[in-house]
């Protein structure tokens, strides 16, 4: 987003919103010696210190470049996702959100006319926002768990799984995950599996011959072992 800036601007350029991840370089502009103005060229600050605005707006900005790419298509639900980031930034910013929503919206949603969005601006001011909560996002943004395992999104809930039911198979997840790398590292120390075990006892043993027929029609008959010998008490040979 470029605009010139007034030479009696400048200390405003200059100081931008760096809690929201934004920021801007000034390059002067002139004609000899000439000074017309600023240009002021908006870019992406990284570090800082991490907060819920900045990994939520992160993660709506994931989430756009999977559904439509670099630019949100002008469509009639697309002001949803500035309407989104205008409720974050209201909360995390009060009065000094507008510029940051104003920023936002340029870059993502260009097409949008500025009384549009301008209007989403005002209508966040009219009613006392809380913090959205994660699946109030999900809900908005129509947000799947399937979609958001799949971009690894974590701040936004998703409006087909409750909150309740994430967290019971994301315990079932590490629970895989760690047999996993136990099972791993008993293999990397030399451990048989379970399954090779058996399989070689079953190879040692044949209990399928005690019945005269071949293994895979003992293993289609449930696996049955035979019987095991009676004890026999020992003959004596005296007279």
């Amino acid at each position: 987003m470029d605009r010139l800036v007034g030479a009696d601007e400048e200390a405003r350029s200059i100081e931008r919103v760096e809690e929201a991840g934004l920021g801007r370089d000034i390059t002067a502009i002139k004609v000899g010696d000439c000074l017309l103005g600023y240009k002021a060229v908006q870019r992406r600050v990284r570090g800082g210190r991490w907060n819920h605005f900045r990994g939520r707006m992160r993660e709506i900005e994931k989430l756009i470049r999977h559904r439509h790419g670099e630019i949100v298509p002008e469509a009639d639900d697309a002001l949803i996702y500035v309407e989104v980031i205008a409720s974050l930034a209201y909360v995390e910013f009060k009065e000094g959100f507008v510029e940051v929503v104003l920023g936002w919206a340029a870059r993502w949603l260009p097409w949008a006319g500025k009384a549009a969005i301008e209007e989403i601006i005002y209508e966040r001011t009219k009613v006392r926002f809380a913090d959205l909560t994660a699946d109030a996002l999900g809900h908005a943004l129509h947000l799947s768990y399937a979609e958001r395992s799949a971009l690894d999104i974590r701040t936004i809930g998703a409006f087909d799984v409750s909150k309740a039911k994430r967290a019971k198979l994301q315990k079932a997840k590490r629970r895989q995950r760690d047999r996993s790398r136990k099972e791993e590292q008993r293999r990397a120390a030399g451990a048989v599996s379970r399954a090779d075990y058996l399989d070689n006892s079953l190879a040692a043993a044949r209990p399928w011959e005690a019945f005269g027929i071949s293994r895979r029609t003992w293993e289609r008959r449930g696996k049955p072992m035979p019987e095991p010998m009676p004890d026999v008490a020992p003959i004596s040979l005296a007279a």
